[in-house]
């Protein structure tokens, strides 16, 4: 048996240096991997075995390695991107592979084939496995799950060290009420209020999320209203299904529901938006109303057999009963759709809607996304093509509402032309990373454009300017700065050739995340003007952490982002110059109310 055992391996290792290398980034020579004990149990030609050994490393050696790599991910990495993980172990793999499997103590030798099926089987077996877990858990698991989170939050969390809100008693408290059921805790339950406490702190780029919830097996989660909730000069505005009347002819806004007023529902049940600028609050508030049997499932609310909505014109009120149905739909108006769609044209290389000249000779570009140039081949050029285009228009506007964000591409190549000469260099944005490795270079940081001051990135001119701004720089809020990286600055430049004339920036409540850092980045420049509403603020550097019992996925922001005025963008957002909001003809209609009116503006400046 030896001798044979002898000779078979020594006819693998001839067969693996003949074998082809393998060239699928995503491959696995099992259909599928479970867990017992936190060791790899595999599928293999459909039958289980306990894995041994994978080429020349033992099964220990690669688990190892993926938890010191992958941390909390450690098992999804094994199982769903082990090509990923050999290749970083610097052990490219071949296309077949030796493996030592073992069933009821019995080992035996096979040839294993790298096959991008086997990798997909394993990904379902994982989706499938990931539906189908307890909805539960117990008691000590739950208390276990929360003490974790408040270690993230003191250990990874930015915001945390500006909050004046008492996380520490909130994580108390929910520990004594999973306490009280004396049985096993549901996990949605846990994740709500986990929820809860991360949104009353303020990172608005955080989230807790039950990646296994199926909302289908929860019949209230999808009940609504049958008609769309828009806001309007912070009313709710009640419309029918089709958006061109209202749901209530003669009364057109929802003033309460259930004797509660509709900014008492938004401030009591609407966690999620609970630190938005106020514009931002309200709009995001109304579409959460809008899904009512969603709010009360997420806050553990009995839903109300009888829903009684008073309805106003402003002076006279009128009472309804209402009906929830099971509907999907939610209020988008015209123009965001329009945006909509021409990001996905954008995304396929047609940038007609990116640019155009209005009438009197005014420049007008939409940012829709802020996109990655990376990712949109041609973009960048046809910019460059646009302003020169645009070098004899009076005026520019450059439209960034409904912008959910994404690089800061835009921010450094829009620089070249807006930022004036005498105001170059010019520190745009101010951050702190959430570290103990203060003298480490952060790419997620160095992605953002951010740097330390010493950087080797930045000139000699740059360094001054920074300088000149750190000088009457101060945060609006002190914070403990021993838990973070040195303060990192995005600092823009302006180009061979600006653009001479005013430009406004068109903003709302829906610009988000990097779209409002595009905003704050420029304003306070004498040439331009913010024109709109409040941006809904925001900038992140989140990482992903999973609970350890309920799988719960956490994500929190590292990252604390300031404005020139020393607020922070999350919470703040950038305050427009010249305020101008939406009107019933834009709500209704789908009439670019706003564009309009700074049409007029730029006209009677002229």
């Amino acid at each position: 048996m030896k001798t044979y055992y002898i000779l078979f391996t020594c006819c693998f290792i001839s067969f693996i240096g003949f074998s082809q290398q393998l060239q699928l980034k995503k491959a696995s020579p099992f259909t599928a991997v479970k867990w017992e004990n936190n060791q790899p149990i595999v599928q293999f030609e459909t039958k289980w075995y306990v894995l041994e050994k994978l080429d020349i490393y033992t099964t220990q050696e690669i688990l190892d390695f993926c938890k010191l790599t992958y941390g909390k991910k450690w098992q999804k990495r094994f199982s769903e991107d082990l090509v990923e993980v050999l290749n970083k172990m610097d052990s490219s793999p071949n296309l077949t592979v030796n493996l030592i499997l073992s069933n009821n103590d019995k080992k035996q030798s096979v040839i294993g084939t790298y096959t991008f099926n086997n990798r997909q089987k394993v990904l379902e077996f994982n989706n499938d496995h990931q539906k189908h877990k307890s909805k539960k858990v117990t008691i000590s698991q739950a208390i276990e799950d929360i003490m974790e989170f408040q270690k993230i939050l003191e250990e990874r969390s930015s915001y945390v060290h500006l909050t004046d809100y008492n996380y520490k008693n909130a994580i108390a408290l929910l520990k004594e009420n999973v306490k009280k059921p004396k049985q096993e805790v549901d996990i949605n339950y846990v994740t709500y209020e986990l929820a809860k406490i991360m949104s009353a702190i303020g990172d608005r780029h955080s989230s807790v999320k039950n990646e296994s919830f199926v909302d289908k097996e929860y019949p209230e989660y999808n009940l609504q209203f049958p008609f769309l909730i828009a806001p309007l000069d912070e009313k709710a505005l009640a419309l029918s299904i089709n958006k061109e009347k209202y749901y209530k002819t003669n009364f057109p806004f929802i003033k309460s529901i259930n004797n509660v007023l509709i900014n008492q529902l938004i401030d009591s049940l609407v966690y999620k938006s609970k630190k938005a600028p106020k514009e931002a609050k309200f709009t995001k508030g109304v579409a959460e109303i809008q899904q009512y049997g969603k709010l009360h499932f997420i806050n553990s609310l009995k839903l109300p057999k009888q829903i009684e909505i008073v309805f106003s014109d402003g002076i006279k009120d009128t009472t309804a009963i209402i009906q929830l149905q099971e509907k999907r739909f939610r209020y988008n108006s015209k123009l965001e759709l329009k945006t909509y769609k021409n990001t996905n044209s954008i995304k396929e290389g047609n940038f007609n809607s990116i640019s155009k000249t209005l009438k009197g000779n005014i420049g007008y570009i939409s940012l829709p996304e802020m996109f990655s140039f990376d990712k949109i081949k041609g973009l960048e050029s046809f910019i460059d093509s646009t302003f020169i285009r645009f070098k004899t228009t009076k005026a520019l506007i450059i439209d960034v509402r409904f912008n959910p964000g994404g690089t800061r591409d835009l921010v450094q190549k829009f620089s070249n032309y807006l930022i004036p000469k005498t105001n170059t260099p010019w520190v745009a944005n101010v951050a702190y990373l959430r570290t103990d490795l203060k003298n480490k270079i952060h790419s997620s940081m160095a992605s953002r454009y951010l740097y330390p001051n010493n950087s080797s990135k930045f000139t000699t001119a740059d360094k001054e300017a920074i300088k000149a701004f750190s000088k009457n720089f101060t945060v609006d809020k002190k914070f403990d700065t021993t838990k973070f990286s040195k303060p990192h600055y995005m600092v823009l430049k302006s180009g061979n050739t600006q653009y001479q004339k005013r430009i406004y920036i068109l903003v709302n409540e829906k610009s988000f995340s990097a779209a409002t850092v595009f905003t704050s980045a420029f304003k306070g420049l004498p040439n331009i003007k913010i024109v709109g509403v409040t941006t809904d603020g925001s900038s992140g550097n989140s990482k992903v952490i999973r609970l350890l019992h309920s799988n719960i996925r956490v994500k929190v922001s590292t990252m604390l982002s300031f404005q020139r005025n020393g607020k922070t963008l999350d919470g703040f957002g950038t305050k427009p110059d010249i305020y101008i909001s939406e009107d019933k003809a834009q709500v209704l209609e789908g009439q670019d109310s706003q564009l309009i009116k700074l049409i007029e503006i730029i006209e009677n400046r002229s």
